[in-house]
């Protein structure tokens, strides 16, 4: 493992050769413009080293901060370095280094010579490696208990007790993060949130990052599984697996949950049973029963073929005290069980938990509400409360008085900086409810991309954390580089608690640069980064259709598809070589787009038909085949 990831992460000499000549540092793993202390990077450009040379530790395990006469600043702090060439230099990020747009400087420490840019640092700024080095496609992920690469299965009898499959997800910039999560979907576009087991930093490795999920018995034999990783409100750049079907014979009975575990007589549960895999052809059937007659379940339950899990009812009847059944699920030899309690009809449970408003600026008070199932008893219901944000403060305890079923209390909130998302949980006798809200900082700023070709533009908005004034709120905005256009001031109008605006780029450029935007509204200041890039003559990259084949008479679609945005509308010639399948003339690329679609309108056919449509641009054409049934 350590020198298949060495190679096809660390060490790759020439990951992009051939891109522009400009100064910029980006994330190793996604090339996304942000970047992370710890983390590793790549700096592109033209005259960076006047010599390659591949870094080697030191004898106690660090890399140099000088290699071939070259040595790279981050905010004043020497970066460790990987590798050093003309047009491309792998460091690590220092630790310590504040979130905010920073100086990079190059030097060559024979010549004296320096060149210097800037860099986005963020707290966290995932990325994950793929196999190819670009980004997308195949993740750099290895099994986590053998270590071995795709194909993945979702059991993994080298695991011991709990033959689930666990997988390692290897990227860089998420070390520091809190929250960690992780989702798949699969072909058909169902998806499923995985379970984190680890976040942090890899072992053995500088620089690289290690998130270890659960692969859910859902994805057996899912086949090219996509994985999305976010990391505190930060997205990675998606990635993807392949998951095999595994053997008919290892599968199982693996898991049976009842949902609540406990509740009042009458009242219904949700239970579930799943296998280690999905069901195969005619699907599987699950014999259910129940030791306690208060508990009621359907004597069997069909899992379908292709899913993993089922679901049905347990009902349960009246009881004069506290009574514990066993629910248990049985295919072939193996058994599973769970426990449902179940309480008389008057045993008072917490019901609901409200906070209002949803969302507020920091500093204010939210109003929340407890509504319990019954009445309270004589001393009271003492409802715990709790919330997973410092920045929202509930009291610890409220207390709802006796013959009354609900109470409304005060959440205290702190000033922030950056937008805070809090989930507050309500317990009493066992029972738990949860209410998410969110606190607002007095400003917000953010743009619908963050990366553009010169020449075009993005959509800023800008946000208050409360209502503008009677007069409007007049925010005062900067850019940090000429190329990239805002207004001097941007006014949300009274009663509102937002506001666009258009941010303009002029061409040419020759140089990519990543351009810091400042919003200022009284006391509060956000700012955002826009990486220009110079523009790239965009010509046709491929022409597809769909469905195919078609059906003769019924209409398809075509798609164009550019190198890169247009940055101009740009006029793609199409033709057909057969009557049976019409397309227009031509298709627009709109200004900053890559794709345009066009109608194939087809005809009645005696026998299927192969018939080529054609796409050009001056210089290139490109071809597909449709066949028309």
């Amino acid at each position: 493992m350590r020198k298949f990831l060495g190679l096809a992460l660390f060490l790759t000499a020439s990951i992009l050769d051939g891109q522009s000549t400009a100064f910029v540092m980006v994330n190793a793993a996604s090339y996304g413009s942000a970047v992370a202390p710890d983390s590793l990077v790549t700096i592109f450009g033209s005259g960076l080293a006047q010599t390659t040379a591949t870094a080697v530790l030191d004898a106690n395990g660090q890399l140099p901060t000088e290699l071939a006469a070259t040595r790279v600043e981050i905010a004043g702090v020497a970066a460790q370095l990987f590798y050093v060439s003309a047009s491309q230099i792998n460091l690590v990020v220092p630790g310590g280094i504040d979130p905010g747009t920073v100086d990079v400087v190059v030097k060559s420490t024979a010549g004296g010579t320096s060149k210097t840019a800037t860099a986005l640092i963020a707290a966290s700024a995932p990325g994950i490696f793929t196999t190819d080095a670009s980004g997308r496609g195949a993740g750099a992920i290895l099994n986590a208990v053998t270590f071995q690469r795709a194909p993945f299965v979702v059991q993994t009898a080298e695991n011991g007790a709990d033959t689930r499959t666990r997988l390692a997800i290897y990227g860089t910039g998420f070390r520091h993060g809190t929250n960690v999560t992780a989702m798949a979907q699969d072909p058909a576009g169902d998806r499923f949130n995985l379970t984190v087991e680890f976040a942090g930093a890899a072992p053995g490795f500088i620089g690289l990052d290690q998130v270890n999920v659960l692969l859910p018995p859902d994805l057996d034999g899912a086949g090219t599984v996509t994985l999305s990783l976010g990391v505190d409100g930060q997205a990675a750049n998606q990635v993807t697996i392949q998951v095999n079907l595994m053997a008919a014979s290892a599968l199982q009975l693996a898991t049976i949950s009842i949902t609540p575990t406990f509740l009042n007589a009458g009242d219904t549960a949700l239970l579930t049973v799943g296998l280690n895999g999905v069901a195969r052809s005619g699907g599987v059937m699950v014999m259910l029963r129940s030791t306690n007659p208060a508990a009621v379940v359907p004597a069997q339950l069909t899992i379908s073929e292709g899913r993993a899990s089922a679901q049905t009812s347990v009902t349960t009847l009246v009881v004069p005290a506290v009574v514990v059944a066993t629910i248990q699920a049985q295919v072939g030899l193996v058994t599973q069980s769970t426990l449902l309690e179940i309480d008389p009809q008057n045993t008072v449970q917490l019901s609901r938990l409200t906070i209002s408003p949803s969302s507020l600026l920091g500093g204010r008070n939210f109003t929340g509400t407890v509504l319990l199932s019954g009445t309270a008893p004589a001393a009271g219901a003492a409802v715990a409360v709790t919330s997973d944000n410092d920045a929202v403060r509930p009291p610890a305890i409220v207390t709802v008085p006796f013959g009354q079923s609900s109470m409304d209390f005060t959440i205290a909130s702190l000033p922030v900086t950056t937008l805070q998302a809090a989930t507050v949980t309500a317990s009493y006798n066992r029972s738990t409810t949860t209410a998410k809200v969110t606190v607002l900082p007095p400003l917000q700023l953010t743009l619908d991309q963050s990366s553009i070709v010169a020449g075009l533009s993005v959509t800023a908005t800008v946000t208050l954390g409360e209502q503008a004034p009677a007069a409007g709120a007049v925010i005062t905005m900067q850019s940090s580089d000429g190329a990239v256009k805002v207004p001097l001031s941007v006014t949300v109008p009274a009663g509102q608690t937002a506001q666009t605006f258009t941010v303009t780029t002029t061409s040419p450029i020759t140089t990519a640069r990543i351009a810091t935007l400042t919003a200022t509204y009284g006391g509060a200041k956000q700012t955002v980064a826009l990486t220009v890039t110079p523009q790239v003559a965009a010509t046709l990259s491929k022409v597809t259709v769909s469905p195919n084949p078609v059906m003769g008479g019924n209409n398809a679609q075509g798609t164009v598809t550019l190198t890169s945005p247009a940055t101009t509308p740009l006029v793609v010639t199409l033709f057909s070589a057969s009557a049976f399948a019409f397309v227009p003339a031509s298709v627009t690329v709109p200004q900053g787009q890559t794709e345009a679609t066009f109608p194939i309108t087809t005809s009645l056919v005696p026998v299927a038909t192969s018939v080529t449509i054609t796409a050009s641009l001056p210089g290139v054409s490109r071809s597909t085949t449709l066949t028309v049934q």
